[in-house]
């Protein structure tokens, strides 16, 4: 039996088949966190993330007092209040912008791809055509290389510390043309 409350604008989850424990939002984002820096690589321990927020005009990336802090906080949409399946799609989209934190920079199509890559493998589908445009490139350099994303972060864990040159220099047999189509910046 699987029963849901909602609190606050998070989402209390119990399930007794397995005895009492609870999945909201907050924990929810540890357990994809892990998830995420397993598949792609570990995070940047220098920032602090201090949670998440509810009640923004769309989901994204803060940095509370500017980036010199350190601090970062995922904002989900006033959507999520009411509804967890929308909350739930919004973390799980946000969770790959917390491995390596741009500092309020713009993201490139190759993390809005391995961020759609990794929400639609958790079961939340991105259908938005940005986002399947993106994800298509990310897919691509995928079939090149399974490996390719902890690879290229292994060198420099910031995404927006790739261009063309380092991730061909980096996974053999890129084409320039998807080289240069990841490392465009991210355009809804």
């Amino acid at each position: 039996m699987l029963a849901t409350v909602q609190t606050v604008g998070f989402f209390k989850t119990w399930q007794e088949d397995y005895g009492r424990w609870t999945y909201t939002l907050t924990t929810l984002l540890g357990d994809w966190l892990y998830q995420a820096e397993e598949r792609f690589g570990p995070r940047d321990q220098s920032w602090t993330i201090l949670g998440i927020e509810v009640g923004t005009s769309r989901p994204q990336i803060w940095y509370p007092g500017g980036s010199e802090r350190k601090h970062v906080v995922i904002q989900l949409s006033h959507r999520c209040q009411a509804n967890e399946a929308v909350a739930r799609y919004e973390l799980a989209q946000e969770v790959v912008h917390l491995l390596a934190p741009n500092g309020e920079g713009a993201a490139l199509n190759i993390e809005e791809g391995v961020a759609t890559l990794f929400a639609n493998g958790l079961g939340q589908p991105v259908t938005a055509p940005s986002y399947v445009r993106v994800l298509g490139y990310v897919e691509a350099l995928l079939r090149i290389d399974p490996d390719a994303i902890k690879k290229l972060r292994k060198e420099r864990s910031r995404f927006q510390g790739f261009d063309p040159k380092f991730i061909q220099d980096h996974i053999a047999g890129v084409p320039d043309q998807l080289a240069a189509d990841l490392c465009e910046i991210y355009k809804d």
